[in-house]
């Protein structure tokens, strides 16, 4: 994005607020917690350039303090190999070079701290220590009340705004006609102000304190960076109004208005009309500026050195094990049953144990969407939700209806109004509390001492069956009144299901069972739910999709039109969906009654296969809980993973994607005999049936934007927590269900919470796909603007050549050969359990050898 420039030129408000809404953070409303690159705003940098910009706008810290990476080397988790890899790659003359090898392990405590911002540091900071104000303790909680009661989309027992009415003409109508003042709009000569219109109170106001209207742009951002998280939500409101359920017309310029009037009326009232203007200061030129010149990149080399070091050491575990890999056969015996799974780091593991329950057991991997985009809407969903990847508009609604007659219940949200609304007195509120609130008080502290297995009340897609049948096939091609189709035609169907197996490489030796395993997470207390679920369906569980997935591919018109296409899917083969609770180690399987008596005796055994890998997979996440069973009992773990997600007390029901750092494209005979340590995104993918990159290249349209912003959001939120991420989740509170906030009058704190990132390793994900440089060449050619990624090092990008296990290195130049050290072999082992004994850290990628199916 191009830096604002003084200029001569007339201040145009628009282009500028559109400008600067480039530099706010992108994450919406919780319910659809979706992960990105936290620094999109830099992502024309180059990565280390693009940081070092990035800390000098958010005032933030740009790597691990340097006894950090030191203690990793001391600990043999940073090789002397991978420093001078580094430091060859940082391009710097062999003076510097040995210079700065001496500098690498020398005490530099103040290395790592943020460099002078303009958050933090700019023309208004500096004004508002002249005037003597803490202004954001005056304006920030006017502004938070306004704009939390404004957007509020359940929470408040008032509905703030009229049907249709904008946030400005909202406050307007709160400062001229409210009985009770809008404190500080109620001074006479802010009421005349405001009724002049948004643009011109912004245009007053920025003349009234700015004065230089060259420093207008700078002066709007820094009190948009005042509180990221409210700015960012609104933006994301303004251009997506549909991330609401309940819509609300606001934009920036209508919240910059609202912010401007109250900073201006809170300096007349305490300074006086007569104050010092920001272009009037004395110490004006030594302040940063928001120009070329104060935001050209200024990276600290051994900072650099040290991180690259760093990355590449972990990086090349996994290299050194694929270079390792034998060249396997393309035709083998058709496996018992075969297992898409979400690429979620956190199937690497389950699918590891599955196939080593039982060999004859295939496992895939896949976008948990499965290539199926609609809205859903379920017997219980008042409102249809996106089921697919936010960049992807659905234009096909699904529905669910019951399959039997439902008992009558009464609508608990009734029960829970009626109980707000008639507590809404002094007496009665008085009674609950002393009588009701006592008993669920009590209720509340046996909870925390003595949690349940099963989740107290709380019924999502998550914990519960399939109770109805969707709605797939479309009956007319009549769009319903939002303009959406209700279901999908068999050609769609065709091409969805089709387009799916082709980019996982199914397209023949079908096993006579196929599960379409989805993934979801429960837990009690955790506000940021939306993250644990599936990413690739917008922050939700991907139950419908598996279900969609499987009534469509067993569709015999379906499977006829495919068949022409050149993928025959056998009469006898059946597809089931399932899926997987990560946090609670459960899986749940949907619409078993559609199966044949062979299929339902393949599905049993892969139950129980499935009841095996889940308790290992529960024993091998509680290495990682500081109060989890450490012993070699398998129900023991599991037991304590089922209290974690239904414990009140528990802040941490899962790791989510914590050390997530590989993503491997490839068939599943390159890492079928590799332990990663749920590490990995698996993607599957045949090279063999794709010589011209086009599947390739869908592929790596998902992949990229998808593991690589899970991945940053991860490092970003570690490097710095307090800026880029959203600090501890113990002062959280949901604010109007739009985010979190610490207390009741914070901003909306945006990244992710210490909870997640506390044992994550922050390194760069490193990409590797199975295929030939050339067909590689052919796919990245069609990848238009996601190339950045790659070029500007955002991503690792590596080629594995199926054949000769050759590795090369993608960089801006051109492909740069991987030389490893070649005395150093990747450690071994027969199974999983001999390798996470005792291990509380992450652990190097292992070769399983012998006992290991």
């Amino acid at each position: 994005m191009p830096i604002h420039k003084h200029t001569a030129d007339a201040f145009e408000l628009d282009a500028v607020i559109d400008q600067l809404a480039h530099w706010l953070p992108t994450q919406g409303p919780i319910k659809d917690f979706i992960h990105h690159n936290t620094l999109h705003a830099v992502q024309h940098f180059p990565f280390h350039d693009g940081v070092a910009v990035a800390a000098k706008v958010f005032g933030a810290r740009s790597y691990l303090p340097i006894e950090d990476y030191q203690s990793r080397f001391r600990e043999g988790r940073i090789s002397q190999a991978a420093i001078d890899w580094a430091i060859a790659q940082s391009g710097c003359s062999e003076e510097r070079a040995e210079q700065l090898r001496l500098e690498l392990f020398a005490a530099d405590p103040e290395s790592h701290l943020p460099p002078i911002s303009l958050a933090n540091d700019g023309i208004r900071n500096a004004w508002l220590n002249h005037l003597e104000l803490d202004m954001n303790a005056l304006v920030h909680p006017v502004m938070f009340r306004l704009l939390s009661n404004f957007l509020d989309q359940g929470i408040s027992r008032w509905v703030l705004p009229k049907d249709g009415e904008s946030f400005w003409d909202c406050v307007l109508r709160l400062t001229l006609n409210s009985l009770i003042p809008l404190y500080p709009f109620h001074q006479a000569h802010v009421r005349e102000m405001l009724n002049q219109g948004p643009e011109q109170v912004i245009m007053h106001c920025l003349r009234r304190i700015v004065g230089d209207e060259q420093l207008y742009a700078q002066y709007l951002l820094e009190v948009l960076l005042a509180h990221p998280g409210w700015s960012g939500m609104v933006r994301i409101i303004e251009t997506n109004p549909r991330s609401l359920l309940v819509p609300r017309n606001i934009s920036l310029k209508q919240l910059l208005a609202v912010e401007l009037a109250c900073e201006l009326a809170f300096v007349d009232k305490k300074k006086g009309s007569h104050f010092l203007r920001i272009d009037q200061l004395p110490e004006l030129a030594a302040i940063p500026l928001f120009d070329e010149a104060h935001l050209t990149p200024e990276v600290p080399l051994k900072m650099r050195v040290w991180h690259e070091a760093m990355e590449w050491s972990l990086h090349s575990e996994l290299l050194l094990a694929l270079g390792e890999q034998p060249v396997v056969g393309t035709v083998g015996p058709i496996p018992e049953v075969q297992a898409i799974f979400c690429i979620d780091d956190r199937e690497c593991s389950l699918r590891r144990y599955l196939e080593e329950v039982n060999p004859a057991i295939e496992t895939l991997g896949a976008p948990g969407f499965f290539g199926i985009d609609f809205l859903y809407q379920g017997l219980d969903d008042v409102y249809p939700v996106a089921q697919c990847p936010t960049v992807v508009k659905p234009r096909h609604l699904i529905t669910e209806s019951a399959t039997r007659p439902r008992p009558e219940r009464k609508d608990p949200r009734q029960e829970l109004g009626k109980m707000h609304f008639s507590a809404h007195s002094l007496a009665r509120g008085w009674v609950y509390t002393q009588t009701l609130g006592l008993v669920y008080a009590a209720r509340l502290a046996w909870s925390v001492f003595k949690p349940a297995k099963k989740l107290p009340g709380i019924r999502t897609l998550s914990e519960v069956e399939a109770h109805g049948h969707l709605h797939l096939l479309r009956e007319n091609d009549a769009p319903n009144a939002e303009g959406y189709l209700l279901g999908f035609s068999l050609s769609e169907m065709a091409e969805k299901v089709g387009g799916q197996l082709r980019s996982i490489g199914l397209v023949k030796n079908f096993a006579p069972l196929v599960m379409v395993v989805a993934h979801g997470s429960s837990s009690v207390n955790n506000p940021h739910f939306a993250a644990y679920d599936c990413g690739a369906c917008a922050g939700k569980p991907g139950a419908p999709n598996a279900r969609a997935f499987a009534w469509m591919a067993n569709h015999g018109g379906v499977r006829a039109i495919l068949r022409e296409q050149g993928i025959d899917i056998p009469a006898t083969t059946r597809f089931a969906a399932a899926m997987h609770n990560t946090s609670r180690d459960e899986m749940v399987y949907f619409d078993q009654s559609s199966l044949d008596k062979d299929s339902h005796a393949a599905l049993q055994n892969f139950q129980h296969a499935v009841h095996k890998a889940l308790q290992r997979n529960a024993r091998e996440r509680c290495r990682w809980f500081e109060l989890g069973p450490q012993t070699p009992d398998n129900e023991l773990a599991h037991k304590h993973v089922l209290e974690r997600s239904a414990s009140i007390f528990e802040p941490r029901p899962e790791y989510n994607h914590s050390n997530n750092l590989y993503c491997i494209v490839g068939r599943r005979s390159l890492t079928r005999h590799l332990f990663m340590d749920r590490r990995a995104f698996l993607q599957s993918y045949d090279p063999d049936i794709d010589q011209d990159g086009g599947i390739l290249a869908r592929v790596l349209s998902a992949a990229i934007p998808v593991c690589g912003g899970i991945n940053l959001e991860y490092l970003f939120s570690r490097i710095d927590n307090s800026v880029y991420g959203a600090g501890t989740k113990l002062p959280h509170n949901v604010i109007g269900l739009l985010g979190v906030a610490n207390g009741v009058e914070g901003d909306l704190r945006t990244g992710l919470p210490s909870q997640m990132i506390e044992v994550h390793e922050p390194a760069r994900l490193l990409l590797v796909v199975e295929q030939r440089l050339d067909v590689v060449d052919r796919a990245l050619a069609k990848l238009g603007h996601l190339l950045e990624w790659l070029e500007n090092d955002w991503v690792r990008f590596a080629v594995c050549d199926p054949q000769s296990r050759v590795l090369n290195l993608y960089r801006k130049q051109g492909w740069q050969a991987i030389e490893l050290e070649k005395d150093i072999a990747a450690p071994v082992s027969s199974r999983s359990e001999k390798i996470i004994v005792g291990q509380t850290k992450t652990i190097p990628v292992h070769r399983f050898i012998g006992g290991h199916s």
